[in-house]
């Protein structure tokens, strides 16, 4: 995923892309992307799994934590 396909994704932290029907995990405290360990931005198939991996990525008090 190049910057300029970045807004097509939808979403906070979780983001849907579209075109893959993919979804894809963001730290919007940083703006980085969570990445495969060859460097590639990872993508899930079910939004748990994407979440589950946001709620790890981006950690930072949340309301009712």
């Amino acid at each position: 995923m190049t910057p300029d396909q970045v807004p097509r994704s939808h979403g906070y932290g979780v983001r849907l892309d579209p075109e893959t029907r993919r979804f894809r995990v963001r730290n919007e405290m940083t703006g980085e992307w969570l990445r495969e360990p060859g460097g590639e931005i990872a993508s899930f198939t079910f939004f748990d799994d994407a979440y589950n991996a946001w709620r790890q990525f981006e950690v930072h008090k949340r309301p009712g934590e």
